[in-house]
């Protein structure tokens, strides 16, 4: 199952063909747990066991909706765009904002020298708009193309490049203060 595509193991899982939907599961699960920890990590501002329970919700929505997959996608979009979905739906709620910046204000005196622009690229890039920090992260933090990008807002590579271009730009403003 090691050389089967993404798309070709959820075709398994949703049909349990043979019945090695469960290893087909096992094997995304594999290729993807920690990319998806990862991006909630970075999308939950450093909170790892957010991340993690985000991660876990994420399977469980994709055993609960198999079969919404159309397997004439790319399974990487249509993953990245689900949690991408969950991090909206989260950050609707103003008290996460609301604390985050109470975290900061009370531990900005503690930060050390060394690691003083590491955190406060942090908080920039954190004051983003969702969808600009999400571009941020996904382009600069885990390194995905522009194509892996436009396939999983589903936009053109164009647009990418140009929302890119722009959350950029207001990183830079932020920066600039």
């Amino acid at each position: 199952m090691n050389s089967l595509s993404d798309e070709q193991l959820m075709e398994f899982f949703q049909t349990n063909k043979d019945g090695r939907g469960a290893i087909a599961f096992d094997h995304l699960y594999k290729r993807y747990a920690k990319r998806m920890v990862n991006f909630f990590y970075y999308s939950f501002r450093n909170d790892f066991e957010k991340a993690q329970d985000f991660l876990h919700d994420l399977f469980l929505k994709i055993i609960e909706n198999k079969n919404k997959f159309d397997k004439n996608q790319q399974f990487q979009a249509w993953i990245y765009r689900m949690a991408s979905n969950m991090c909206k739906n989260e950050y609707r709620s103003n008290t996460i904002n609301q604390k985050y910046k109470s975290h900061i204000l009370y531990t900005a005196n503690l930060i050390d020298v060394e690691n003083f622009f590491k955190n406060e690229m942090r908080v920039y890039i954190n004051s983003l708009e969702q969808e600009q920090r999400s571009l941020i992260i996904l382009r600069f933090k885990l390194n995905l193309t522009v194509k892996e990008i436009a396939n999983i807002f589903e936009c053109a590579e164009g647009t990418i490049k140009s929302r890119l271009f722009y959350a950029t730009k207001e990183l830079s403003k932020i920066y600039n203060k």
